[in-house]
């Protein structure tokens, strides 16, 4: 009896699996990469997909909807497969749609099924067809090179690096607001030229590499990068940074006020027309690195934060934490606040004496 019983249910496990109708890998569109446009009546989405899982970009269809979702959906109605995200590799808005708010079109990506939140997401500086339809070398621009320009802070310290569950748990926390990497199109394909802030998911403003690099640095996402620096005594030289933090305390003192504190070691890369012979060559090397990392976190603060309310730093979740009464009572008032709050940002570099440690045997 148990011998036929299993076969029975063996019987019974083929049949309904047999009677599953999963569409095979060639019924469907490949997505790796996905560019939302606001049209004024909906969205216009762009899709970049392969016929395989091992081709890239081969592939570029447009469609049109009252919603992200049927626009995707519509896309059956062109190609006569079905719309598969488990390959997608990013997502790109375009900037009419960040004015517009990215709230509606955000939220096909956080809760539709069939979707993975946790891609690269970026800002285009005009259209997300436009990044997406770049062609290098007369062929479509591969969506893992695109995906790649996310990573590309990690490298040389001026870019965000965002993925969609990064941008909305901003959002929806306390006392933060979100930023995406913004792309342009150029004679040579994409790059990143800037990062875009927001208030809840409107865009505001637009901070240049600079100021990125001071935001990484004083929330501790700078990794690594180079500093160009002109020496006071002339000269130029470039530092490769090889260890970087950043702190950022409340003062409980007074009044909210804020200290940013920013530790770096670097190595010398590049030294041009400089006499690091000269006994004080490194300590004035070290006073304008720190002087430069200290203007870039400044003019982050001043613009993003005091000027156009957008707390990237998260001192607003800051209070949050530590002062949870102050923030009950303010953190709807928070954005003009800020502009209240006294900011001091101090930074210790530390340049690594390369004559010292090669006669040390390192180097």
């Amino acid at each position: 009896m148990r011998k036929l019983g299993a076969a029975v249910l063996a019987l019974a496990l083929c049949v309904s699996l047999s009677g599953c109708s999963y569409p095979e890998l060639y019924e469907r569109v490949l997505i790796h990469g996905i560019g939302v446009d606001w049209t004024g009546d909906g969205y216009r989405v762009t899709v970049r997909s392969s016929a395989s899982a091992e081709d890239e970009g081969e592939e570029l269809f447009v469609s049109e909807g009252e919603t992200v979702l049927q626009a995707l959906s519509d896309l059956s109605l062109t190609t006569g497969r079905e719309p598969f995200y488990s390959h997608n590799y990013l997502v790109v808005f375009g900037m009419d749609c960040a004015l517009n708010g990215l709230d509606d079109c955000l939220d096909f990506f956080v809760r539709y099924y069939n979707t993975r939140p946790a891609v690269k997401m970026f800002l285009s500086a005009t259209t997300a067809q436009e990044v997406l339809s770049t062609e290098k070398d007369g062929k479509l621009m591969k969506m893992s090179q695109l995906q790649a320009l996310g990573r590309g802070g990690q490298y040389n310290g001026q870019a965000a690096e965002v993925e969609i569950l990064d941008f909305v748990n901003a959002v929806e926390g306390e006392g933060s607001s979100p930023v995406l990497p913004a792309l342009r199109t150029t004679e040579e394909g994409v790059e990143v030229f800037a990062t875009g802030y927001f208030s809840g998911c409107k865009l505001t403003g637009l901070m240049d590499p600079r100021g990125t690099r001071g935001w990484l640095a004083a929330t501790d996402k700078l990794k690594t990068g180079e500093l160009t620096l002109e020496d006071p005594e002339g000269g130029t030289v470039t530092l490769s940074l090889r260890k970087t933090s950043g702190r950022i305390k409340v003062d409980k003192s007074g009044g909210p006020s804020f200290e940013v504190e920013l530790e770096v070691d670097a190595d010398i890369s590049s030294a041009d027309r400089v006499r690091l012979e000269r006994p004080d060559a490194y300590s004035r090397i070290e006073d304008a690195a720190r002087q430069l990392l200290e203007e870039d976190t400044r003019d982050a603060i001043e613009q993003a934060v005091i000027n156009d309310g957008c707390d990237i730093f998260g001192f607003g979740r800051l209070m949050y934490r530590e002062e949870p009464g102050f923030w009950r009572e303010n953190k709807e008032r928070w954005p003009d606040l800020m502009r209240e709050c006294q900011y001091q940002v101090s930074a210790s570099v530390k340049v690594r004496r390369l004559e010292q440690e090669n006669r040390n045997g390192i180097g």
